[in-house]
Formats: C-alpha cells, sequence, structure tokens
C-alpha cells in the first residue's frame, strides 16, 4: 500500500458505470496518470454484463488508489452515483462518467487554485473528445477557446438568476461536479443535511442538480478557463441516446428513463417523470433546491408559463424521433393543465416548427466556440491517448490570434524573400 501524504487534503473520483467495459480502461488511465499524493479513485459499477469488472480488477494490480464496488443488484444511475458519494471519506470530490476523463496533472491545479482562494467549489470549461465508433466517422477532439483569463469568482445569486431566466443549465459556470467541477465535501454534506433521506442527488438526474444546489450552499464560487477534463461522447452516452433512432440506443434510452421515473419531477411541473430536456431539468433543479430547508441559494424565480416557451424553443431544435417527442409533448400538457395554461401549450403547440439539422459532422481543424481536431488523423484512438496532449494543445492554440497568424504570415513570406536578397562579388585571385 502505497503511503498517503496527509499534508494534502484528498481527492476523490468517483466513476459510475455500466457496460462501459471498452472506454472505462481508458477513463482510469487518466486517473492512474495523476501524481497527487492523495488521491483516490472509486469504482462503482452497477451490474454490467459485459467484461467491465475483470477489465477494472486488471488495473486495480497496478495501482492500488483504485477501490471497486461490483453490484449484484440493479441499482440505477442516480442511485448509483449516490452509493459512489457515499464513499467518499473527506477532501474534495469530482464524478466522471466510465467515457469521461481527467487531463494530466489537473488534480495538482486543482489543489493549486483552491489552495489560493480557499474556495470550496471549483469549476472549468472541460476538453472534449468523441470516439469512434464508425468505420467512416473519425474520432473528433475540442480543445475549450480562452474566454477569461486566470481565476475568476462567480456570485452564486448572479449565477442561479442566469439559470432562472435561461433555464439552460449546460452552462460554461454550472459548478457541477460531474465532468466539470470539483467539491469540498464540507457543503457536500450540508445538501445532505437539508433532505428528508440524506442523499445528494435529490433530483431523477444526477449531473446538472450538483452543480445548482452547491452554488446555492456557497456565496461565491471560482471559475478557470482550463480544461481540467475531458468530456468523452460514445454511442452508450445516455443523452446522446435520446436523439438516435437506431434499435439499441432507442432501447437503452427507454431503459434509462424506467430507471428514472422512480423519482418524479418536482410537484410544480406536475409530478411529471424524468424528461431529458434541458430546461424542464433546470427548472426541476432549481425548484427542487429552493424547497430544500434553509438551503442558502437565492434567485428571482421564473413563471411557468416561461418554462413552456423555453421547452418549445428547444423542442423545436432537437432531433428526437416521434416515441420521445410525443412523450415530452405529454409531459409538457400534464405541466400546463396543472397550471391552468392548457391555451398557451395548444397555441405553442400549432406554431412551433421544428428545425432538424441535415448536415453531417464535419471533421477536421475547425475554429468555432472549441478548436475542433480530426483526432484519429493525430493518431488517437482513446480519450486516455487524446488527454495527453490537452495541455500542450490548450496552450498552443490559445496564444493564437489574427496577430500572430499575420505575423507568421509576414515572416514566411520575408523569408522567401530573402532567399532573392545577395550581393555580387567576384572570387579572389589565387596567385
Amino acid at each position: 500500500m502505497e503511503k498517503v501524504n496527509m499534508k494534502y487534503p484528498k481527492f476523490t473520483v468517483i466513476i459510475p458505470q455500466k457496460n462501459r467495459a471498452e472506454y472505462i480502461k481508458h477513463t482510469l488511465k487518466t486517473c492512474m496518470i495523476q501524481e497527487y499524493p492523495n488521491f483516490e479513485i472509486i469504482v462503482s459499477d452497477d451490474c454490467s454484463d459485459d467484461n467491465s469488472v475483470e477489465v477494472i480488477e486488471d488495473l486495480m494490480k497496478k495501482d492500488d488508489r483504485i477501490r471497486l464496488f461490483a453490484h449484484e443488484k440493479h441499482l440505477g444511475m442516480r442511485d448509483n452515483f449516490e452509493f459512489a458519494l457515499n464513499q467518499v471519506q473527506s477532501g474534495y470530490v469530482i464524478a466522471l462518467g466510465g467515457d469521461d476523463g481527467l487531463v494530466p496533472g489537473c488534480i495538482w491545479r486543482m489543489y493549486e487554485i483552491l489552495q489560493e482562494t480557499k474556495a470550496k467549489l471549483l469549476t472549468w470549461r472541460p476538453a472534449g473528445y468523441l470516439y469512434s465508433e464508425q468505420t467512416d466517422v473519425p474520432a473528433l477532439m475540442l480543445i475549450p477557446r480562452v474566454k477569461n483569463r486566470g481565476v475568476k469568482w462567480i456570485k452564486s445569486e448572479d449565477f442561479l438568476n442566469k439559470m432562472a431566466s435561461t433555464l439552460w443549465y449546460l452552462s460554461d459556470d454550472c459548478p457541477m461536479i460531474y465532468m466539470k467541477g470539483v467539491a469540498s465535501l464540507e457543503i457536500i454534506n450540508k445538501v445532505k443535511s437539508r433532505t428528508k433521506d440524506n442523499s445528494f442527488y435529490y433530483c431523477p438526474t444526477p449531473d446538472g442538480f450538483s452543480g445548482i444546489v452547491l452554488a446555492g450552499e456557497v456565496d461565491k464560487y471560482v471559475f478557470v478557463d482550463e480544461p481540467l477534463s475531458m468530456v468523452g461522447t460514445t454511442t452508450k452516452s445516455q443523452g446522446q441516446n435520446y436523439a438516435r433512432t437506431d434499435e439499441q440506443s432507442k432501447k437503452e434510452a427507454e431503459e434509462f428513463f424506467n430507471d428514472n421515473i422512480r423519482r418524479m419531477m418536482h410537484s410544480e411541473l406536475a409530478s411529471q417523470p424524468y424528461s431529458p430536456l434541458i430546461t424542464l431539468m433546470t427548472a426541476d433543479y432549481l425548484l427542487t433546491a429552493k424547497d430544500l430547508p434553509g438551503w442558502p441559494g437565492k434567485f428571482k424565480g421564473f413563471s411557468i408559463e416561461h418554462l413552456l416557451q423555453k421547452a418549445f424553443n428547444q423542442i423545436s431544435t432537437t432531433s428526437y424521433d416521434d416515441q420521445v417527442l410525443t412523450r415530452e409533448l405529454i409531459i409538457l400538457r400534464k405541466i400546463a393543465e396543472h397550471h391552468n395554461l392548457i391555451d398557451l401549450y395548444e397555441k405553442l403547440n400549432k406554431e412551433t416548427i421544428r428545425k432538424r439539422p441535415t448536415a453531417k459532422v464535419k471533421h477536421g481543424f475547425a475554429i468555432t466556440h472549441s478548436y475542433r481536431f480530426n483526432a484519429s488523423e493525430l493518431g488517437f484512438n482513446n480519450i486516455y491517448e487524446a488527454s495527453l496532449s490537452v495541455n500542450f494543445a490548450f496552450k498552443f492554440c490559445n496564444m493564437l490570434s489574427f496577430k500572430l497568424f499575420f505575423s507568421a504570415f509576414l515572416r514566411s513570406f520575408k523569408i522567401v524573400i530573402d532567399k532573392y536578397k545577395y550581393q555580387k562579388s567576384k572570387l579572389p585571385i589565387i596567385e
């Protein structure tokens, strides 16, 4: 057993997973290369029927910082997250999915920032890796562009008010501890103490709720524009399954839906079952957090009319098939009926036009909100290989500017021109 340096606070990565054998090994490798002296990796396997457990056990032989809990009874995603979190003993916590990853040196960097700022909650913009799972579709790597250099303090009330306005928790500054945030166990336990069953993940889904409820436990938190983690995307990513139409994805999405209806959304949302609509999830997170006894978070609130309008706006751009779309429309209708807003529902349902994109994802180098690379061309076949380049790519790409491009062009032009600059002279005469 490696001796733990108790001078440093403990950092724990929890990885609740199921049936990710082909990805979990790469996810774990990104954790295993972390050199922070007080670090633990907790994997909670929810009755995988592939060889996930064998893969994890094999890696445990190489790194005793990995702890595995292999469940024989199905938990469901929310309860699996809760179980994993309950195994954390002290310090700070970050959660990863079974296809996500950490960036080299990121735990040390988290420690430095938290020590410097004395913050209890830290978030960042992660890098991204889309696995190549079709022979004609290359892997894609995304490096975030810098918007705010250095450490930025965010007032929790400002963030929560933004959430109530946009109803979109997938924002850069959402401090959720899933994939893009780390929190002290102290504030996590404060949340637990406010719930009826002493649980942290109090909503049907565990990701965005953590960001909203934790933000409310502090006056302010820290944001850095550095990719300390990588979000992995695969055919088994639950959020992606709802947008796919193949039978396997539809089956897994339905299983996920059935797992999550064991806990309904807030009563103001007519106690409806889980919905993949970001607008509804955000509303559920806000309302649920607000009802927790003594929760100090403050926001101005939102109307159900506003929620319905935002939900239909999202629906207009989704690629859900008719089966999923019908279910979401039924949920929205129930919410409208609960608040005597059926006329507004009918109006929005009639006027909303779906705009489903038909263009395929463009691969190769591009600059959008992120720097995008064809990861297959770079030789990155998994998230571990991609993670090794993140720090360099982030620093290099964010040095680029129009001025730099122009100066590089000008310098190149001068180099070519200089080849044709020379002085003529006669050779010396040899006597």
